[in-house]
């Protein structure tokens, strides 16, 4: 019966629900509260430091969203049941003022989307139903326009009225400069029509408008003697817009028609005066009179805006009305009538997506969705493109990625493709891959990548977004295939850190628990691909997740309250003046608990947030403390609300402890396999005589040993090693080395597991085992 021996090289690749046979041998069957770090190994994840109280009560549906307005200003926005708060990253609450549109906020399960642009925070209500106003573009009455465009000697000109029933003529004189010049002729028109009881007529220089008594309808015709070009009538419509005369009546509207039968080329104007003190003016181009020209601003997306008082003001926005064009010409956007799915930011416009199609608005001006101009295509115009595929293509989500726009249906996605510029001219949306999209969480994007979530049965799956560097395709990777069973229920938020190449989901099923993926690529190869959970104390609910730069920013309801949380990630993170970090969750030091008091005797003080079971806390003493030594467990009594210390407790830590739980795989032996790789050998028995764990920067952890049907028996480290320059009475002791247990156990019928329930660090780097092996046969290679 030889003796053999075999390691694990390190433990960063989380867990694998793989069967274990397949496993890689640096996979677990179960990692709880545990960080893989290519760095430092398995480490003990770092714990979450108490910010503020938020709100005493809060459903589980709300919604929440951080506004990253720049690095000294951020604020977290609740909103739940008709109702919306603002607070500062030190909890502080923020005027909200609500001029219009809180009925907004009523949304079943808190449907909504938002995103923050500088001062403005767009707030969508996926639920509410675009739709446009009654309003319509004026309309003029029955008026006409005739203007006198040439004068000359002896000539004749004629106005007919209602099909000849009744006619106005001048015959300009052979001789008389003054009688041929425009003004007079038209002048003589107006005369004759105010003597024939047209009362309404007006004139300025060489034109003039003509309104019927009682403003009925009228027809209107011109003639001379010129080839009919001398004298113009202008009613409604006219073909060109070089018949328009230079000055007219402020208001004036008339159809430019185009092309005979094609109603492409139609557009409208309508004569502006300059301003007071003449009516010398311009014809600009308007809407087509009567038609709806304002978006329903009740059923559109609101904002929220910050104020330069730092109050923020949660109302409709105003939104731009059409300024040019019909139906035809210019459309209103097509999410009019239906429900917006997602908003987002991209390129300088703001972006709709509805049903099939992506919306953005005019360059520069997020408010404004109509073209500008019926008479030509600007670049700045608004951009309104749909999907063309042969399935029915219900976009759900836009996210930026390889400097273009990355579009989620439920079965598809979609390229938006632009040149230098985005301009309705240039742009294009193409199918680039087909792969099925949970449309309850938003994709995130993540450097290079995208991750975006996929449905499972009752679990969920992750898949990662990348451009295939030979290829030059886009392809999507199951980064939990290893692990097809792990997050159950739905996702409904996503966050990363590339600062960190970390990702972070929450589960509506599992609502005390972060999914955390850790990656690492080092060229085109993944080198880590880990899953495992971080989990708080039982009956919290995370609501909110979200990154900044290596800080976790997080939204937890507790049974106390709901309370803003911190978990900063960075490598090599160490509380100042330690050479560790305190692991303690909703951690707090001496300038965060309430009414801290030293009588001479004892100190006493109360926590800004409540406990369930208030013996659960830790108080562990900083450097510089008065009385304990920096790292010590300071003990207390509890009674009333208030904690007692004996001694002057000065400066320390507080909060609850949590659970680092590592369960190790079956140890096997594992050969090189003939196609490269290798491959676990099942043959034989193994008997696991005992195990070395590597450590570094260690304080505590235990190992249970679990044989079948045999009990638990524990061995554990405290960081004491007789003989250390670090195992100093009263101090804390910090270890590198290595530390053996034993096993004595079948490899398949043991459960090992690496534990650590205090506040100090623990690190671990790998695993060497020696083992009794029994085989009765010889494997031919």
């Amino acid at each position: 019966m030889p003796v053999i021996s075999g390691s694990i090289p390190n433990l960063i690749n989380g867990v694998s629900q793989q069967p274990f046979v397949l496993r890689l041998a640096s996979q677990a069957e179960e990692q709880i509260n545990g960080f893989s770090s290519i760095v430092e190994g398995l480490v003990k994840r770092p714990p979450t430091k108490h910010i503020a109280k938020l709100l005493n009560s809060l459903p589980d549906s709300a919604y929440v969203h951080i506004i990253n307005r720049d690095v000294t200003e951020r604020y977290v926005v609740v909103a739940w049941n008709g109702d919306l708060k603002v607070y500062d990253f030190n909890g502080v609450e923020k005027t909200v003022n609500f001029p219009n549109g809180k009925g907004y906020l009523a949304s079943a399960g808190a449907n909504f989307s938002a995103v923050t642009v500088a001062d403005y925070t767009f707030w969508l209500n996926k639920d509410a139903t675009t739709g446009l106003t009654a309003e319509t573009f004026p309309q003029s009455g029955n008026e006409a326009l005739v203007y006198v465009r040439q004068g000359n000697y002896a000539s004749s000109y004629t106005l007919q009225i209602n099909n000849g029933s009744w006619a106005i003529n001048k015959t300009t004189s052979q001789t008389d400069p003054n009688d041929i010049k425009t003004d007079a002729i038209a002048e003589h028109f107006r005369v004759q029509m105010h003597a024939g009881g047209w009362t309404g007529v007006q004139r300025v220089g060489s034109t003039l408008i003509i309104r019927a008594p009682g403003n009925v309808g009228f027809n209107l015709r011109t003639e001379d003697s010129l080839g009919d070009t001398g004298l113009v009538c202008v009613t409604k419509q006219t073909q060109t817009f070089a018949n328009l005369p230079a000055l007219a009546f402020d208001g004036y509207q008339v159809e430019i028609t185009g092309t005979p039968g094609s109603e492409f080329d139609n557009y409208y104007v309508q004569y502006a005066t300059a301003g007071a003190g003449g009516n010398k003016g311009v014809w600009k181009e308007i809407p087509r009179p009567g038609r709806n020209i304002a978006f329903n601003a009740a059923t559109m997306p609101h904002v929220l805006v910050r104020e330069s008082n730092g109050t923020f003001t949660f109302k409709q926005a105003t939104w731009d009305k059409a300024g040019a064009g019909s139906e035809t010409t210019c459309p209103a956007p097509s999410f009019v009538g239906k429900k917006i799915q997602d908003i987002f930011f991209y390129r300088n416009r703001l972006g709709f997506i509805a049903d099939e199609s992506v919306i953005f608005s005019r360059s520069a001006k997020f408010f404004n969705f109509w073209r500008e101009t019926a008479t030509t295509l600007l670049d700045t115009d608004p951009i309104d493109i749909s999907t063309s595929h042969v399935k029915v293509s219900i976009l759900r989500h836009a996210i930026p990625f390889n400097e273009s726009l990355l579009l989620f249906s439920d079965q598809t996605q979609f390229m938006l493709g632009a040149g230098e510029a985005l301009t309705p001219g240039q742009v294009s949306l193409d199918q680039v891959t087909e792969f099925e999209t949970s449309d309850a969480v938003k994709p995130v994007g993540a450097g290079q990548y995208v991750y975006f979530c996929t449905t499972k049965g009752d679990f969920t799956g992750v898949r990662e977004y990348y451009l295939d560097g030979n290829s030059k395709t886009n392809n999507a990777n199951d980064v939990t295939n290893h692990v097809p069973r792990y997050i159950e229920g739905k996702v409904f938020k996503m966050t990363a850190s590339t600062n960190e190449d970390i990702l972070v989901a929450l589960s509506e099923k599992n609502r005390d628990t972060l999914y955390v993926y850790k990656y690492y690529h080092s060229g085109q190869e993944k080198v880590q691909s880990s899953w495992s959970k971080w989990r708080f104390d039982p009956g919290s609910v995370v609501l909110y997740a979200e990154f900044i730069e290596s800080s976790l920013w997080l939204v937890i309801k507790r049974a106390d309250g709901v309370y803003l949380e911190r978990i900063d990630i960075e490598s090599g993170k160490t509380d100042e003046g330690m050479d560790f970090i305190i692991h303690l969750d909703r951690r707090i030091t001496q300038a965060k608990v309430q009414s801290l008091s030293f009588n001479g005797t004892v100190t006493t003080f109360s926590l800004p947030y409540g406990l369930t079971d208030p013996s659960k806390l830790v108080i562990v003493a900083g450097p510089g403390n008065a009385t304990f030594k920096a790292g010590q467990v300071v003990p207390y009594t509890y009674a009333a609300g208030v904690y007692t210390v004996k001694g002057n407790l000065t400066k320390f830590f507080a909060g609850i402890s949590y659970e680092l739980r590592y369960t190790f795989s079956p140890l096997l032996i594992r050969e090189d396999a003939p196609g490269g790789g290798r491959v676990a050998n099942t043959e034989g028995r193994i008997q696991i005589r005992r195990c070395l764990i590597n450590y570094a920067e260690t304080g505590y952890f235990r190992i249970e040993v679990t044989p079948g049907r045999r009990e638990t028996y524990v061995s554990k480290f405290t960081g004491r090693i007789v003989g250390s320059g670090r195992n100093q009475v009263g101090a804390t002791a910090i270890e590198t080395g290595k530390f053996k247990f034993a096993v004595m156990a079948n490899n398949l019928d043991v459960k090992i597991e690496l534990v650590n329930d205090t506040h100090l660090p623990s690190r671990h780097l790998n695993l060497d085992w020696e083992a009794l092996y029994t085989v009765r046969t010889q494997r031919m290679m």
